[in-house]
């Protein structure tokens, strides 16, 4: 007979069953206060917030020395960081100026919108701004952000384990792992990736509002609510201190909700009761989750409309100028399985191994996705080996006991996808056919903005994230087993329990501690280079007018115009001029080519193209030239009869007596270019041809403003600096010449796909880069 038959005929007879009065035992039972597992004693001191709080500033300290020592003169390097701590100013500016316009930025000239090229780090920007406003130090702002990162990525862990495990040191050990991991090490100088903390709050408070309203049965009490804005609050938090973590964020969440309605709820306990005939102690309430559900969809929507005014720009701009990541590159910045074995060089631990070469590195930076032994060794023990619960748990001790699992399906997820959309055993840039797919692929090809993210190695971040609270489940386990065999003995200060917990905290110390992480004077202020301090004074105004277009050279190393210089940038704020630097991933129409041109400088071309943008002044970093020649030619240029004026100059900043920072004015040089306007009339159609298949050059973009307004121009493609070289509306776009129009084409190119002879040229002088062709009557 099933157990509902005779369950009914009890019923109906006035009787009970064994399993009713189980039943009706275990429900009469209060609900738990703490997590689903006893708490596990320890000191009252490890116990509270402030005390784990001060733990991570103290170790954070330690394990980024010299940081500390360094707040306000230093960065890691003047690339990424000198970037970053640029865009945290300007929108910390911004917010005072004209915060309707965040993105607003002198920069990137003639933009408007030169912050929205790149990275979202709004969340740091205004985290930021109060120590911008009060200081105006921007290396300063950038490592305060920086050591935090550290600090609260630690202090969430410890949040979260804690509360899963009732174990404040459990929580102490996964906070060291998920704090100081390789990859985290790794991401140094990249403040929105060392701000992983928010999504670790965004998912404690996440699990406070599901627990707390299913204990309760009350949703809209004052304390669910208040855990549901956090996480709301930390949700948009995350997303807007990177992109890359907006998806991540958006995993790790999706995951425990699923994990949630399927475990979590009972549901699943719920249905192996009924297949097998066995009494229910607890039930699947259908209605409280389908309401928490809601709530927690009413919540994203919320984060949504938090995030849309500040990503919007973004999107547009990604959409204007069709960003899309190649699969190759992608590919290429994947993780390999030999990651696994790599750590930061900066190990003290590991450093014999690195000098030894055992471990090939690999060409690319980012590669770190070592997890630790430790940590693997405390997450096994936490999975195979669980917490104890009582003899009939609730759905809710249940849930956080099994959370375990949860984490470790997190972790293997962050894992798999870190390998990209195909697995890689080598460090060439193309995919090969035989190369295997991975999901990472389906989510490039079919979810909206995964095409925009370069590095699927940054999964690491959820593989860390799972294996540090698995770990976490360990170390309670160990503290548990103490706790139980020293009430057995009499010597028990040899298994004392928070001895052992301390023991797991240090192992993994001595495994993840790297320091003599670089740093880089930048003074600022008083103590910045002459140069800026310069530009920044009453002197410079007199000369230099507020919104006179400035152009700072050289523009970059390496052969990408990606993040030129930004050091320029950050430097730019003091004194807030208009330049036509600008640095991000995200490379706007025309700037590409500026990049390749300056490349040149400084030869007469270069020098017209610098005319024809419209630029007032040159910053010249001569020991950013890389010949002596160049040095020599830039000399002459500013003699007597040359085109530059030298206004100021000042010792180069490392104090090396070869090199000077040198501010040149520009002078115009009209009788350049008078056979050209004579050889072409005013009124008549004019072409700027461009079939170069390099696209690495500007100069036909700029010859309107040299030659004339008066004529009619037809240019094959649009730049950012149209609007510079001719008035609004008088340039028009076309890929061919109608006949009979003058047409200019560089020398390299052929002009007979276009209908024209080199009889057709016309004499314009002496020009290295152009011809003018047109049919003669």
């Amino acid at each position: 007979m099933c157990y509902n038959c005779s369950r009914n005929m009890a019923k109906e007879s006035g009787q009970t069953t064994d399993a009713d009065t189980q039943a009706a035992d275990y429900m009469a039972q209060p609900a738990p206060e703490a997590p689903a597992t006893e708490r596990i004693a320890a000191p009252a001191l490890l116990r509270s917030g402030w005390v784990a709080l001060l733990f991570f500033v103290l170790i954070s300290a330690l394990f980024t020395w010299p940081l500390v020592a360094n707040f306000p003169n230093t960065l890691p390097d003047w690339a990424d960081p000198a970037d970053t701590s640029w865009r945290i100013s300007s929108i910390a500016q911004q917010l005072l100026n004209d915060p309707f316009h965040l993105y607003k930025t002198r920069a990137f000239y003639p933009l408007e919108n030169g912050l929205a090229l790149d990275e979202l780090l709004t969340a740091q920007g205004l985290l930021g701004a109060p120590v911008i406003w009060l200081t105006g130090n921007a290396p300063l702002a950038f490592n305060i952000l920086h050591l935090l990162g550290f600090v609260l990525s630690g202090f969430a862990m410890w949040l979260l384990v804690r509360h899963l495990t009732g174990s404040a040191v459990a929580g102490l050990v996964a906070g060291m792992i998920f704090a100081f991991s390789p990859y985290h090490y790794g991401q140094y100088g990249h403040l929105g990736l060392i701000s992983q903390q928010w999504m670790v709050f965004a998912l404690y408070f996440l699990l406070r509002f599901i627990e707390g309203s299913g204990q309760t049965k009350r949703l809209l009490t004052r304390r669910n609510m208040f855990n549901l804005g956090l996480f709301s609050f930390f949700f948009a938090l995350q997303a807007l201190a990177a992109g890359y973590y907006a998806f991540y964020t958006s995993i790790l969440v999706g995951l425990y909700l699923l994990y949630y309605l399927l475990f979590g709820s009972g549901a699943v306990r719920l249905l192996l009761d009924r297949l097998r005939r066995k009494p229910r102690f607890g039930d699947f309430d259908w209605r409280l989750v389908a309401q928490q559900m809601g709530l927690v969809a009413l919540a994203g929507v919320v984060s949504l409309a938090i995030l849309l005014p500040f990503v919007l720009p973004f999107l547009q701009v990604k959409n204007q100028y069709r960003f899309k990541r190649d699969l190759n590159e992608v590919s290429y910045w994947s993780a390999r399985p030999y990651s696994l074995l790599r750590t930061t060089s900066y190990s003290w631990l590991y450093a014999p191994i690195h000098e030894t070469n055992l471990i090939e590195p690999s060409p690319r930076p980012e590669g770190e996705m070592y997890p630790g032994v430790s940590a693997l060794l405390l997450a096994f023990a936490g999975l195979l080996w669980p917490l104890k619960t009582r003899k009939w748990p609730s759905a809710y001790e249940l849930q956080t006991a099994n959370a375990r699992w949860l984490f470790a399906a997190v972790a293997l997820t962050g894992l798999v996808l870190g390998f990209g959309p195909v697995l890689r055993l080598d460090d060439e840039y193309a995919v090969k056919p035989t190369d295997m797919v991975l999901p990472y692929d389906w989510l490039y090809t079919n979810v909206p903005g995964f095409d925009a993210l370069r590095v699927p190695h940054r999964f690491a971040l959820l593989f860390m994230l799972g294996l540090a609270v698995c770990a976490g489940y360990g170390a309670a386990r160990l503290v548990r087993w103490s706790r139980e065999r020293q009430e057995g003995t009499r010597n028990r200060w040899l298994l004392w329990p928070a001895g052992l917990a301390f023991l797991c905290v240090a192992v993994v110390s001595v495994e993840f501690y790297a320091s003599g992480m670089p740093v880089q004077a930048t003074g600022t202020g008083n103590t910045a280079p002459a140069l800026y301090r310069w530009l920044s004074g009453p002197e410079a105004d007199q000369v230099i007018g507020k919104d006179d277009l400035l152009l700072e050279l050289p523009v970059g190393e390496g052969d990408r115009p990606l993040n030129t210089s930004p050091i320029y940038l950050m430097y730019n704020l003091s004194h807030g001029r208009p330049m036509l630097n600008g640095s991000s991933n995200i490379v706007p129409t025309g700037y590409d080519r500026l990049f390749y041109e300056m490349r040149r400088f400084p030869t007469a071309p270069t020098l017209d193209i610098i005319e024809g943008l419209g630029v007032k002044f040159l910053v010249v970093h001569t020991r950013g030239l890389i010949s002596d020649e160049k040095r020599s030619d830039l000399e002459a240029e500013s003699r007597p009869g040359g085109r530059l004026e030298t206004v100021m100059s000042f010792p180069d900043y490392t104090g090396d007596p070869r090199f000077q920072d040198v501010v040149y004015r520009v002078k115009p040089a009209p009788e350049r270019f008078a056979k050209l306007r004579e050889a072409i009339p005013e009124g008549v159609r004019v072409y700027l041809a461009d079939f170069s298949t390099e696209r690495r050059r500007l100069y036909t973009t700029v010859l309107p403003r040299l030659i004339g307004p008066n004529r009619h121009y037809t240019l094959r493609y649009g730049t950012i600096y149209d609007k510079l070289v001719a008035p609004a509306g008088s340039i028009k776009y076309a890929k061919r010449p109608e006949l009979g129009d003058y047409v200019v084409m560089y020398k390299s190119d052929d002009p007979g796909p276009l209908g024209f002879s080199q009889d057709d040229s016309l004499d314009i002088g002496e020009n290295e880069y152009i011809m003018v062709y047109h049919k003669k009557e």
